[in-house]
């Protein structure tokens, strides 16, 4: 699916009943280069101030005159003859023109504009002189008009391969890869691989997208054209240089196959382009970054009808167990006012006054309408049950027990270490409480760990639940069978590698993905699967919980989209296609109007649940993204990648805020403390670290227009903020999780 954007597969159920009769919703447009979003040739690009850079040349035309014949094709194919003569007519083809219409109006034709009767030999020729002009060009422009030189050499390589050529290619391949930047080196790996014509025609490598816009006629989203942003002064001189040299191939590709986008002011140095870099195709447009986003958290609900008894609540989960304890309890405080002489009314009147300022304290917690909010109606989400309300109600008591965290207080780390699983262990994943561990391996097989002194619990037969009291307080626990405690417990259905796994929130069920291409729902009940959910062509990376009520879920998959799907619909409710690559990651915003997704083409993008648009697109990793996480105000985005970067962005404008360049591995995990006042990294170099955040983002966080690159890029690295390491011994950190309570969980196999 290539188009970016949203495919709607909703049942009748009526999921969007405003949006019904939608099969695809197209971008936002309004602020758009080109129509329908699209990214437009050099030719006709607006400037800032109303002109226009370049003209329309024998290049354009040439585009539109195959555009036509694509169209012609088509009409051909399908037998419409007299639409065939009646365009022809109008456009002024002729019959020995109308002769050379393509027999593939899918592939062919797109890439038959890399037909030419050029020298061969002009190719190196045209490149070297293009590379020696920005080599001995001012450091005022030398590193924006750079930027090109990576696509340059992609279409140069591709048009002699399609012209066959193979052995002048391979020359210029080995010439001038050497000559790119480090991360292009996974790019480099893939386009040599293309060393004849039929392997650009089949191929499913990325430079297939480079290749779709080579007629002039792009699809929505997969338009096929780098991106560049770049200086008046450096795209004037770029021009007058390849007019004096008289680059005609240089002079196409620049023309009709990179976008640039103009803007007014200070040419970029070396570290301000190369920050925003690495996406494969090229940079964020300013209009991705346009629509308005609902970043704000929704108001919570009112808890205050299912407040707990603070002994109930200190005598834990044990069941039926808690008003015994509550009861001894109640005693021994009488016992202890009668020996101490302490008259009972006093006794009463201080418990009074404590579970008062708890009460307090609840209502207070109550969020306040956030003006940066999504209107509650936006995005239809379920009821919560009364189970949801006390779980709610519960960690609301546990939160006012928790140490606020700061610089000068850290938070005490729980290591759990998975021994034997070196080379197994795929995935780790904590309940929302912590109580429950998942671990995902290789051999297909989930394992589940109870880390309380709670066992894992089976439902009874059906014929021994007939006789449970449906109406007792404590039906739950009555349904569960004592006699199948275990403290760990094995779930077995996948065919493949289990990647990724995640609890809903009131710890009932488990999502699973798996190499297999299937997502499965378990039940925590019963300890089976309830529902195989397929839909994705290849292996699913990722699958993860809405954090409201457990009702929907997203995923990412190998076959470049992402999905949002709901527990009761076999079929996804939306289908986000946008990315060039495997979306490698996906997470939920915290409100659950939004998706955010990483993919292996080095982008990062934010996607609209309701309208199925991409609202955010931020590029910079130099890697493919590893692993995504939204601050707890939903303002932040962090992302970390296979560079060993780590990047804080602004969901307020798709600004990148901080970058971290501590870790020397890959970071695989990142959590937030409960407050959001402390940041927790850890990856492959065996390390945890801990950031302090709210000095991260003191200087934005009371901006409107969000985050902005600043002219000294040196302000953008945040490792000043780094405020505490925790080293293991020879233990990768595969996850990391804060309690209800704000201590750090960590966990990883142990290499040997």
């Amino acid at each position: 699916m290539e188009g970016q954007g949203m495919y709607d597969n909703r049942a009748s159920s009526g999921f969007m009943p405003h949006q019904q009769n939608q099969q695809q919703v197209p971008m936002d447009t309004s602020n758009s280069a080109g129509q329908n979003g699209l990214p437009v040739p050099i030719s006709a690009i607006k400037t800032e101030d109303g002109g226009t850079v370049g003209g329309s040349g024998a290049s354009g035309e040439r585009s539109e005159k195959q555009a036509v014949m694509v169209v012609l094709g088509f009409l051909k194919k399908h037998n419409f003859k007299q639409t065939e003569e009646w365009l022809k007519k109008e456009a002024q083809i002729t019959e020995s023109e109308s002769k050379m219409l393509p027999s593939d109006t899918d592939v062919q034709s797109v890439l038959s504009s890399y037909a030419s009767d050029e020298n061969p030999d002009e190719y190196s020729s045209s490149y070297f002189q293009l590379k020696s002009f920005i080599d001995s060009s001012l450091d005022t422009y030398k590193y924006e008009v750079g930027q090109i030189l990576w696509p340059v050499f992609v279409h140069l390589y591709l048009e002699l391969v399609y012209n066959s050529h193979e052995v002048k290619a391979s020359t210029f391949f080995s010439r001038f890869s050497k000559m790119q930047e480090t991360f292009y080196e996974a790019d480099l790996v893939s386009l040599g691989t293309i060393m004849k014509k039929e392997h650009l025609i089949n191929s499913e490598n990325p430079f297939r997208i480079l290749s779709s816009s080579l007629t002039g006629v792009s699809k929505p989203g997969n338009s096929g054209v780098y991106v560049v942003r770049m200086s008046r002064e450096a795209l004037s001189l770029l021009k007058r240089f390849l007019q004096e040299k008289r680059l005609k191939l240089i002079q196409n590709i620049v023309q009709d196959r990179i976008f640039v986008e103009v803007y007014d002011g200070i040419p970029r140095g070396k570290a301000a382009a190369h920050v925003t870099a690495g996406h494969i195709m090229g940079e964020a447009l300013r209009h991705d970054n346009k629509t308005k986003v609902y970043y704000g958290l929704l108001k919570e609900p009112d808890l205050q009808n299912f407040q707990m008894d603070e002994d109930d609540d200190d005598a834990g989960t044990g069941g039926g167990g808690g008003d015994k304890d509550s009861q001894s309890k109640t005693a021994d405080s009488q016992k202890s006012d009668a020996t101490t002489g302490t008259p009972a009314g006093t006794q009463s009147e201080k418990s009074s006054k404590k579970k008062k300022s708890k009460k307090e304290w609840m209502t207070n917690k109550k969020a306040k309408n956030d003006p940066n909010a999504p209107p509650i109606t936006r995005m239809p989400l379920p009821e919560l049950r009364d189970i949801d309300k006390i779980e709610k109600a519960k960690a609301l008591r546990e939160s006012a027990k928790r140490v606020t965290l700061s610089p000068e207080r850290l938070p005490s780390v729980c290591f759990y270490t998975v021994l034997n699983g070196d080379q197994q262990v795929t995935f780790i994943k904590w309940s929302e409480d912590g109580t429950l561990m998942g671990v995902g391996f290789a051999s297909s097989i989930i394992r589940i760990w109870s880390l309380t002194p709670a066992k894992l619990k089976k439902l009874k037969q059906a014929t021994d639940l007939q006789d449970i009291d449906r109406e007792a307080d404590d039906v739950l626990v009555r349904m569960m069978d004592d006699r199948s405690s275990e403290s760990d417990r094995y779930l077995r259905g996948h065919s493949g590698a289990v990647y990724s796994l995640d609890f809903s929130p009131d710890k009932l069920m488990l999502l699973s993905s798996s190499e297999d291409t299937s997502i499965r729902l378990w039940s925590l009940l019963t300890w089976t699967c309830l529902v195989v959910y397929k839909g994705h062509l290849f292996p699913v990376w990722k699958a993860v919980f809405s954090p409201h009520g457990g009702y929907y879920f997203a995923s990412a998959g190998h076959d470049r989209t992402a999905r949002l799907w709901a527990t009761d619909t076999p079929q996804p409710l939306r289908v986000f296609a946008g990315h060039y690559s495997d979306v490698t990651t996906i997470v939920f915003h915290p409100n659950s109007n939004y998706v955010a997704t990483g993919s292996s083409d080095r982008s990062v993008r934010l996607w609209d649940c309701v309208s199925g648009n991409c609202v955010r697109l931020m590029t910079g990793h130099k890697g493919s993204i590893q692993t995504l996480c939204f601050s707890t105000d939903g303002r932040f985005l962090v992302s970390s990648a296979t560079d060993s970067k780590v990047m804080i962005w602004d969901m307020a404008n798709g600004g990148l805020l901080t970058m971290l360049h501590s870790h020397k591995a890959n970071v695989y995990s990142i959590a937030f403390s409960k407050e959001g006042s402390i940041l927790a990294t850890a990856g492959l170099d065996n390390c945890v670290r801990l950031w302090d955040f709210m000095k991260m983002i003191e200087d934005v966080i009371s901006e409107e227009g969000g985050a902005t690159i600043p002219p000294d890029v040196k302000k953008i690295s945040g490792d000043n903020l780094l405020v505490g390491e925790f080293y293991t011994k020879s233990t990768s950190v595969f996850s990391l999780h804060f309690t209800r309570r704000n201590i750090l969980l960590a966990s990883g196999p142990f290499q040997h």
